[in-house]
């Protein structure tokens, strides 16, 4: 890569959190590969799969002994490779999207948002909000009413339900 250039990852072409490996890029020709595709597989597979986030207590360094690589080097994986500011920005995406999940769900209209949010891994309603509101542009509450409202008018043909508020 040129000097200034940057890769990230936005899985914004619709493949969603697990994105297209082959789009990301090493930093430098002369470095070890900022991406390694076998690392990426297996720390998604630890987040989408396992749902790691969800862990009470997880921090970077658990996750990088789970991983057995160094810390610095899933540090730069998620910072470099994946294009997230830090390692909370990397685990609430993950919470996010499966909040989202659950509040778009019908069958779960009546469980709080509180416990949605202690369900995906957030230790309290505060940070859950502004993550939430920071993401979406919308509050927990507001996203719900928007997502039944448009339950009300396109009637799923599947239940989606993310497991949200239910025993595991």
């Amino acid at each position: 890569m040129r000097h200034g250039e940057q890769t990230w990852w936005r899985g914004g072409d619709g493949s969603g959190i697990l994105g297209d490996i082959s789009a990301v890029a090493s930093e430098a020709e002369d470095k070890p590969p900022v991406v390694e595709p076998a690392l990426v597989r297996r720390l998604q597979r630890l987040m989408a799969v396992d749902r790691a986030y969800r862990r009470e207590g997880l921090t970077i360094g658990v996750l990088s002994a789970e991983l057995a690589v160094p810390e610095y080097r899933l540090r730069q994986l998620i910072n470099e490779g994946m294009g997230h500011r830090n390692f909370n920005a990397f685990l609430n995406r993950y919470r996010i999207e499966e909040a989202k999940a659950a509040l778009a769900d019908p069958g779960q209209k009546e469980v709080p948002v509180l416990t949605i949010a202690m369900d995906t891994g957030f230790q309290s309603i505060g940070p859950f909000n502004r993550a939430f509101k920071a993401a979406t542009d919308l509050t927990p509450t507001e996203f719900r009413h928007l997502a039944m409202a448009r339950n009300a008018l396109i009637p799923l043909k599947a239940s989606t339900s993310s497991g949200i508020g239910k025993p595991d």
